[in-house]
C-alpha cells in the first residue's frame, strides 16, 4: 500500500506559499524534512513575494528538519529523500528560460528517480492547470471539464515545463513502482474574504491557501489509487460548474471547505 498515515515526509519548495500551507497542514502528523534551495532561516524572516497576503512558511524545530536543497542536483535530492516514507514537490520556477526547464522539469525527474531509489511509493507532484492560454486548443470556452483531460500548455514556458515534468513523473510511475499523485492548482487566495471583496467576482478555478495545504493530506492518506499516476484538479467547486471536483472527493475524501460565496453573491 502506499498510504502513508505516519512517518516521514520530504517537502521539495517548501520556501513558497503552498508549501507554507504544507508545513501547517502536515507537521502535527508528520515528521518534516523541509528543504528549499535558500535556508528556511532566511525565508521565513522574509515578506512573501507573491504578497502580503501569501503565506510565509513557519520555521519548525525538532523533530523536524530544515535543509537546503537545489532541486536540480541530483545528488542533494537523493540524500533529502533517504529514509521517507513520502515525498511531495511543490517546487516551481516560472519565468527564466534555462532555470525553468531547471527546476520544473529536471527537477521532477531528480525527484521521481531519487523517491524510486530510495523505495518510496507515494509522491505527490505538483503544478498549474492554466485556465486561459490565450490559443484555441485552450480550455477556457468548456465546461465541466474532468481532471484526465490532456493539459494543451501551447508555447508558454511555465506551463510547458510544467507540462514536461508531469510527463516525467507519469513514466516514472508507470515503469517503476511508484505511485504518484498529480495535483493541479491555479488561482490561490486567503481564506479570509475583506469587506471591499465581496460580490466582485471569482476565478472559476480558485482555492484558498489553507485548503490547498489540507488537500496535501489527504493525498498522503489517501488509500491505493486505480492507477500508478492519477491527476486532481484542486479547486472549489465554482458557479460556473466549469472545472470538476469529484475526482478528488470520490478517491482521496478531499474537497475544499471555503466556498467563497461572499464573493459572487450580492445581498
Amino acid at each position: 500500500m502506499a498510504t502513508v498515515d505516519g512517518g516521514k515526509v520530504v517537502i521539495f519548495g517548501a520556501g513558497g506559499p503552498l508549501g507554507a500551507m504544507a508545513i501547517q497542514a502536515l507537521k502535527g502528523e508528520y515528521q518534516l524534512r523541509i528543504t528549499d534551495v535558500r535556508p528556511m532561516e532566511e525565508i521565513s524572516s522574509s515578506p512573501s513575494p507573491q504578497g502580503p497576503r501569501a503565506p510565509v512558511p513557519e520555521l519548525l524545530g525538532a523533530p523536524h528538519e530544515n535543509r537546503v536543497v537545489d532541486i536540480t542536483r541530483y545528488d542533494q535530492v537523493l540524500d533529502a529523500c533517504r529514509g521517507m516514507d513520502a515525498v511531495i514537490n511543490v517546487s516551481v520556477l516560472r519565468h527564466e528560460l534555462s532555470r525553468a526547464f531547471s527546476v520544473n522539469y529536471v527537477g521532477a525527474y531528480n525527484v521521481a528517480k531519487a523517491a524510486v531509489e530510495c523505495g518510496v511509493k507515494r509522491l505527490i507532484h505538483t503544478g498549474p492547470f492554466h485556465t486561459w492560454m490565450g490559443h484555441n486548443a485552450d480550455y477556457w470556452n468548456d465546461f465541466q471539464l474532468g481532471d484526465d483531460i490532456p493539459l494543451h500548455p501551447g508555447e508558454d514556458l511555465y506551463a510547458v515545463t510544467k507540462y514536461l515534468g508531469g510527463h516525467v513523473t507519469r513514466v516514472f510511475a508507470e515503469r517503476c513502482g511508484l505511485e504518484v499523485l498529480t495535483f493541479l492548482y491555479c488561482g490561490f487566495r486567503p481564506r479570509k474574504i475583506e469587506e471591499e471583496e465581496k460580490g466582485k467576482g471569482m476565478n472559476p478555478f480558485l482555492i484558498s491557501w489553507e485548503d490547498a495545504g489540507e488537500s496535501l493530506l489527504y493525498g498522503l492518506r489517501g488509500p491505493e489509487m486505480p492507477g500508478p499516476y492519477e491527476v486532481f484538479f484542486i479547486c472549489t467547486p465554482s458557479p460556473q460548474d466549469k472545472y470538476r471536483v469529484d475526482k478528488a472527493r470520490k478517491l482521496l475524501g478531499w474537497e475544499a471547505k471555503d466556498r467563497f460565496e461572499e464573493l459572487y453573491r450580492r445581498s
